[in-house]
Formats: C-alpha cells, sequence, structure tokens
C-alpha cells in the first residue's frame, strides 16, 4: 500500500477528495492536510485516509507529518501564493518525490520548469478540452463515448504489477478486452504475441465491473499474496474424519505459512470435535490474528462456502487425503488450495512448474513468483518438450518478471518427463494450475498427455492448485 499525500482548500478540492472517498479504494493510504475545514470530514473518514488540519504553508507543521516515504504529492490549492509555497515546502522535504500540481494561474516559476519530477494539472485545458469534445466532427473523450458508463478505460501498468511481461495471449479476457496499448509514445495494436511492458498505457474496453477488477488486478503490486483471491488464510478440520497425527500436522503447516505470508487472519473451522491434543493446542491459542471456531453444530463441510464469503478468504490449506476426498468441492471454490505433503513447509526450499505447454503458466506466474519471493523460495521450469524446441514466449516470460520479484528462475527443457525423477523427492512445492481437466480421473487421466493430470505421481510434496482463471 502506497502514501499519497494531499495538499488541499477550494471547492475544487474537496470535490476531488470526496470522489477519491466515494471510490472506496483501499490501494492506497491518503494523507490529506488542508486549512479548510470544509475538506477535513472526520465523520466519514474511511480506514486509509488521515485528515491534518493546519496551514502548509508551515514548513515545520509539514515536517512533523511527512515522515517516512511518500510515493506521491498532490498539491490542489486555490491561492497561487499558498500553492508555490506549499510547493517549496515539499521539495525542501523531498527533491525526487513525484508532485502533481494543479495548475489555474499558467504559472512559469524559476526552478518549477525544470523539475523533472514535477507534473502540472492544466484546469483550463481540462475544460476547454472537454467543450471541444462537445463541438461537431470532433473526437470525443472516452467519458462521452459509448453508454458513458465507464466502458472504456484508460490504465498505466506500474512498475511491480503483475500483468507486468505478459503476453496478451496469456490474459483470460472475459467481459473486457484489451483495445490499444500506448508504448513511448507509440500505438500497439494488440495480438497475442504482445508482451506487456512496465509504463505501458492500456485502452480497455468491457463490462465496467469487469473493468474495475482488472484495473485492481493491473496495479496490485508484488509481495501481497493472498491478495487478490482474499486477505485471509482458511484450515477446516473434521475431527471425526482427519486422526490426531494429520490435523497436527495441518495446524503446525498453517501456523507457519500465517508467519510468512502477507495473509491478514488465519481462520481455522473444527467439526465433529473430540478432546485430542490437536483440540487442545487450538483452545490454548490466543492471538488477535489467529480466529478458532469450535463448531459444535455442524458435521460436514457445508459451512465453508459461507465462512469464505464471510471472512474475505484468499487461501485455503488442506492435505492430501481430504483435497482427493472432495477435490470437486475445492475447485468449486475458485481459490488457491494448498495439498500439504510429506514435509513440514518449513523444510520446502524449492517451487516447481512443470509444463509441456499446454498449461496457460503465465497466467499463474504472479502468484508463484509471489509466493516464491515471500517464502525465499527457489524456483525451477521444468519444461517438457518432446520436440526439444524452445518455448520462446514462456522463456521470455519467466526471464522478465523474475527480475521483477528479485527472484532467479532456471528453466530446464528436456525431452525426458520431469516425473520420473521428480515423483521420488518430496522436498518441493508443485504449482498446478487449478482447472477442470485435473477432475476427470480413472482410464482418461492415464491416457492422458497432459503433464498436469499427473500430479498424483508428485503427491509427496506440497501442491499448490491455483484457479486457472487467476
Amino acid at each position: 500500500m502506497k502514501k499519497i499525500l494531499i495538499i488541499a482548500d477550494g471547492l475544487f478540492a474537496k470535490s476531488f477528495i470526496d470522489k477519491l472517498y466515494g471510490l472506496r479504494s483501499n490501494l492506497h493510504h491518503y494523507v490529506v492536510i488542508s486549512n479548510d475545514k470544509d475538506i477535513i470530514d472526520t465523520k466519514n473518514s474511511f480506514e486509509n485516509f488521515t485528515y491534518h488540519h493546519f496551514d502548509p504553508t508551515s514548513l515545520s507543521r509539514l515536517k512533523a507529518v511527512i515522515s517516512g516515504y511518500f510515493s506521491q504529492f498532490i498539491i490542489i490549492m486555490q491561492n497561487e501564493v499558498d500553492a508555490i509555497a506549499s510547493y517549496e515546502n515539499l521539495r525542501q522535504i523531498s527533491t525526487k518525490t513525484d508532485i502533481v500540481f494543479l495548475n489555474l494561474w499558467n504559472i512559469k516559476h524559476e526552478g518549477m520548469s525544470e523539475d523533472k519530477h514535477l507534473e502540472f494539472v492544466d484546469n483550463n485545458s481540462i475544460i476547454s478540452t472537454h467543450f471541444v469534445g462537445h463541438l461537431p466532427d470532433m473526437p470525443s473523450l472516452a467519458d462521452n463515448i459509448g453508454l458513458g458508463q465507464g466502458e472504456i478505460m484508460e490504465v498505466k501498468v506500474p512498475i511491480g504489477s503483475s500483468y507486468m511481461y505478459r503476453h496478451l495471449s496469456s490474459l483470460q479476457q472475459k467481459r473486457w478486452r484489451i483495445a490499444l496499448i500506448y508504448r513511448s509514445g507509440e500505438l500497439l495494436l494488440p495480438s497475442n504475441s504482445l508482451m506487456i511492458r512496465p509504463n505501458d498505457t492500456l485502452l480497455i474496453v468491457g463490462d465496467p465491473q469487469a473493468l474495475h477488477a482488472v484495473y485492481r488486478s493491473i496495479k496490485r503490486e508484488p509481495g501481497q499474496f493472498p491478495s487478490p483471491f482474499g486477505s485471509n488464510i482458511y484450515v477446516f478440520l473434521d475431527m471425526k474424519v482427519m486422526n490426531d497425527q494429520r490435523m497436527q500436522k495441518i495446524v503446525a503447516n498453517a501456523l507457519y505459512l500465517h508467519e510468512n505470508l502477507s495473509n491478514k487472519r488465519l481462520i481455522f473451522r473444527v467439526i465433529n470435535p473430540t478432546f485430542n491434543p490437536t483440540f487442545k493446542m487450538l483452545k490454548e491459542i490466543h492471538e488477535e490474528k489467529i480466529s478458532v471456531v469450535i463448531d459444535y453444530m455442524t458435521a460436514d463441510n457445508s459451512q465453508i462456502i459461507a465462512d469464505i464469503s464471510n471472512n474475505d478468504i484468499g487461501f485455503v490449506i488442506t492435505d492430501d487425503g481430504y483435497f482427493n476426498k472432495f477435490k470437486h468441492f475445492f475447485y468449486m471454490l475458485k481459490l488457491p488450495v494448498l495439498k500439504l505433503g510429506e514435509r513440514d513447509f518449513s523444510e520446502i526450499k524449492q517451487g516447481a512448474i512443470l509444463s509441456d505447454g499446454k498449461e496457460n503458466i503465465e497466467n499463474q506466474s504472479a502468484v508463484i513468483m509471489d509466493i516464491a519471493s515471500q517464502l525465499k523460495m527457489e524456483i525451477k521450469l521444468y519444461y517438457f518438450n518432446v520436440k526439444n524446441t524452445k518455448d520462446e514466449d514462456i522463456t521470455e516470460h519467466f526471464e522478465s518478471i523474475s527480475s521483477l520479484f528479485e527472484k532467479d528462475i532456471s528453466i530446464e527443457n528436456s525431452k525426458k518427463n520431469p516425473l520420473l525423477k521428480l515423483s521420488q523427492i518430496d522436498t518441493m512445492l508443485q504449482f498446478i494450475t487449478f482447472d477442470e481437466h485435473l477432475l476427470k480421473g480413472g482410464l482418461s487421466t492415464l491416457l492422458s498427455t497432459s503433464i498436469s493430470r499427473h500430479y498424483g505421481k508428485m503427491k509427496k510434496n506440497a501442491q499448490l492448485f491455483i484457479p486457472a482463471s487467476s
């Protein structure tokens, strides 16, 4: 979450703050400084808004508030002298932080024109352009095209986005499409082989709700898993089905992951409770960010769906026996599901991706690299290709995204099926695309040439099943 400072006064600033607050976006934390009491709206303050009421032309007061790193400063003021004074104060505090400055006066202040980290927003130019859009035979702005309901959106891909270094063919563009890409002043028409790069501007069209979801996904920063699926980790324990040894292992690994991932809470639900060491261990947990629900009324896993809906669950942990018994149910959840292996998670130091070119690996790569980065795992891609030809798209993608997460990835391209040697190893975390083909069993799996269908041969290892639509 980035911190953004807003210095504001006047009607235009109040309108901007109100609209920003109305978006209910929790991507960033906004610190608002104003001498205008009408802007300091503490009654309706959202959790990621902080308000300060004082004169921003006071350098000492600004220094007291601006502690730590801010991604951006925004100045929206109605008095020219105060606006320039606030700008100069901010530059004394930080010389390189980007400043967005509302320019109502066509300012040509000495030094400001040479500031490479200053962007002027010309209010007069914006209004005149809007009026020109109403003239006949003139191009229209995006908000005046089509239904005018937000079905056209322009999004800049930030450094650190999960969309960086992805080919367009890897994106499941359902209910939305990338219409154009702008890069370094050039217009690029979309094609399957085109790769999205940092600072590209995407013109996307589609259903307004889908576009907002895409926007949040594009702006998501690394190191956030289990986001964007949810904020919390969920563990379901059926003491009638699972023995004490199984449950203790699940609990211990869940606690380890809770300590090492960026989730907010760890939630245990226990059904069919019996008095055993696991029950006693759970009852003794009294940590603020861990919830233990002992359910004496429910006899099956029907409560899982309600728990996921009500608790912002983004990640589910289970073991091999329970996963295989309820595989169709876990698939229906559309969440990452971790099936534990024989080793404790603390012993796992390498992640493995197995591919024969049939899986849409790029679609899950940001999640994979995010997890590996947080858990300090090495990553290896085993590319099984009987024709022994290198898949340039996969290689280019992973080599590029590895630099984003500062995580090296090695790629092994071989004509030999990697399952033959990896099935004897139990110290890896295997990443698997959780699509409907994995639900099929029996003879169809035995005869399948898809390497992911044979995930059962790697059951000694921990396996993370990532939804195909992520």
